[in-house]
């Protein structure tokens, strides 16, 4: 609530630019004897344009999907992505509370690991985002969650890759470039409509309503700012020819107790 009332605050200024100039209104019809417009004047096209790249590079660039699953398709990948896409448009709180949540887990994950693998949040993003699957005899058995990863790391059962950071940031597709193309965007369109505002010209509800988003995925935007962006590829965790076999049951944590403890 406290998030919301701050950006409510932040765009009165400039909704009230905008409302200012609808009193007294006037209409005029252009013909081919008008002079071109000046350089305080837009046109429909020139709003829209605007608004639509400020928001394609907000969204495309703020959101960090987890890694496919082992027997998604291609098309259900950009189907997900699309809906995440709208999502941010239509409901940018949610995306928020799904990349805070994501943080805080990744900071709770860092700290249960960093005693056994010298973890960074970076590593506990990647194990969350379910980067990390199982393969026994060779054979692809399941995507393992940080909880299952950590007990198997624990008990010696897996052959647990050294991953160093730089390793992870280079399967990433968010370098320090497409993230800078798009802080830039996004700080041109926030200038734009600051120097409207000081000069008293009018500024578009679209343009506000861009604004908003703008600012609530930014917040995203920091949370997920560790996270890898667009790993297709897991690592490959090797189950130890020595460890207890798992047959053909299905790979939980609770499964793995009950046969130890057996």
């Amino acid at each position: 609530m406290a998030l919301l009332r701050c950006t409510i605050l932040l765009y009165i200024p400039f909704v009230c630019a905008s409302l200012l100039h609808l009193n007294g209104t006037i209409i005029h019809t252009l013909d081919a004897n008008d002079s071109p417009p000046s350089n305080n004047t837009r046109t429909l096209w020139d709003i829209i344009w605007s608004c639509g790249v400020t928001l394609f590079a907000c969204a495309w660039t703020a959101i960090h999907p987890n890694i496919q699953g082992m027997e998604e398709k291609t098309r259900y990948i950009v189907f997900r992505r699309i809906c995440i896409m709208a999502m941010v448009l239509v409901a940018p709180e949610l995306i928020i509370t799904w990349a805070s949540r994501q943080f805080f887990s990744a900071i709770a994950i860092k700290k249960r690991f960093n005693d056994a693998l010298n973890w960074t949040i970076t590593h506990s993003f990647l194990a969350w985002m379910g980067g990390f699957i199982l393969y026994v005899n060779d054979e692809p058995r399941a995507t393992l969650t940080p909880d299952e990863l950590l007990q198997f790391v624990l008990r010696e059962s897996v052959d647990m890759p050294v991953i160093q950071k730089a390793d992870i940031e280079d399967r990433s597709k968010g370098d320090i470039l497409s993230k800078g193309v798009a802080i830039l965007q996004l700080v041109w369109f926030v200038l734009q409509l600051a120097a409207r505002r000081g000069q008293n010209l009018p500024i578009s509800l679209l343009e506000i309503d861009t604004l908003a988003i703008v600012v609530l995925t930014c917040v995203a935007y920091c949370w997920w700012w560790k996270k890898p962006k667009d790993v297709r590829r897991p690592y490959i965790v090797h189950w130890k020819a020595t460890a207890l076999p798992l047959g053909d049951a299905t790979l939980t944590y609770e499964y793995v107790i009950v046969n130890i403890l057996a």
